[in-house]
């Protein structure tokens, strides 16, 4: 449980008020008048420092010591005969409200001032109470050293505690950030290759029905792939009939392109589209017939234009013109 220094001094006022008020009332009892003053007068000492601290005062505390140490000296009866623990009380209090300090110096001045009272004689002025006083309020101050130690490594301990956190919650939000980076990377990264995907297999609606699709570069195994799933999508999408395949840009055409694209011709037939190939050049042709490849049923001509211009004929041997 954690207490301010201000709860503290209130408190211990309270304590000692509580304690004066029971004093009073078992003196006045037991008929010791003179001892009912001496707790009324510590009432009003303790509820006067109290009431100036409550106003702000800072040196309360200090004035509540230092006052203490002549109460307790010589408000405290039959010094000369007995051996009263009254004495601790003025350290005790510097202890919680003060420094190590005025421990000490508390300490000293309440022997001090009660060996003036009691002309340096009786039982407070012997040897080994003395020395067991010492011994005491050297104790006290060990614990309190301990004390203030343990205070100290647990404040060290909470702010290192916090400063790991603000690290942790620092890096949180760094790893957060890179992130949300990535993905944007990605989703970037993504896009383009959408785009990438979009512009090396490009399928163009050229009028209602016709739909044309122009084939630049290497026509490898997932590019063709790519292209036919793409082909389809446009031509079952936009209800093409027909569907002009351009290859005036690939450079060979081997038995693999020959295949896939006469695989993708079956495909699109298959949704009820007629197929034109168009482009292929002298080199194209030559490598065909020397390989003795064939493109089966498809047909071909020489350009698109070509294939719009005078139409191919379809499945049922009619002749489609689509201009």
């Amino acid at each position: 449980m954690s207490m301010t220094q201000r709860q503290s001094f209130i408190i211990i006022c309270a304590l000692i008020i509580a304690s004066a008020i029971l004093y009073v009332v078992l003196s006045a009892v037991a008929g010791a008048w003179d001892r009912v003053g001496t707790g009324v007068l510590s009432i009003l000492v303790i509820g006067l420092a109290l009431a100036a601290y409550l106003r702000g005062w800072a040196y309360a505390p200090h004035a509540l010591v230092v006052v203490f140490v002549p109460v307790t000296v010589f408000g405290t009866f039959d010094v000369e005969t007995v051996y009263r623990s009254s004495l601790f009380v003025p350290p005790a209090l510097a202890l919680v409200l003060l420094s190590p300090p005025w421990v000490i110096g508390t300490a000293l001045a309440s022997v001090l001032l009660m060996g003036t009272r009691v002309g340096w004689s009786g039982p407070y002025m012997d040897g080994i109470n003395l020395v067991v006083y010492g011994v005491i309020i050297g104790a006290m101050l060990l614990a309190r050293a301990i004390l203030s130690t343990t205070a100290r490594q647990a404040e060290a301990a909470r702010q290192q505690a916090e400063a790991a956190r603000q690290r942790a919650e620092a890096l949180v939000e760094s790893l957060a950030e890179a992130n949300a980076a990535q993905q944007a990377q990605i989703e970037e990264q993504r896009r383009l290759l959408d785009l990438v995907t979009t512009l090396e297999t490009p399928a163009i609606p050229l009028a209602d029905g016709v739909l044309f699709a122009p084939i630049v570069g290497h026509l490898d195994s997932r590019r063709s792939l790519t292209l036919r799933e793409r082909l389809l999508e446009a031509a079952y999408n936009g209800r093409a009939r027909h569907v002009i395949v351009d290859i005036s840009g690939v450079a060979t055409v081997d038995s693999t392109v020959a295949k896939s694209l006469i695989d993708m011709t079956q495909a699109l037939k298959l949704l009820g589209c007629h197929v034109t190939l168009s482009g292929i050049s002298s080199n194209v042709a030559l490598t065909l017939t020397h390989q003795g490849i064939t493109l089966g049923d498809i047909a071909t001509v020489r350009s698109a234009q070509e294939a719009l211009m005078l139409g191919v004929r379809g499945a049922t041997g009619n002749l489609q013109v689509f201009v």
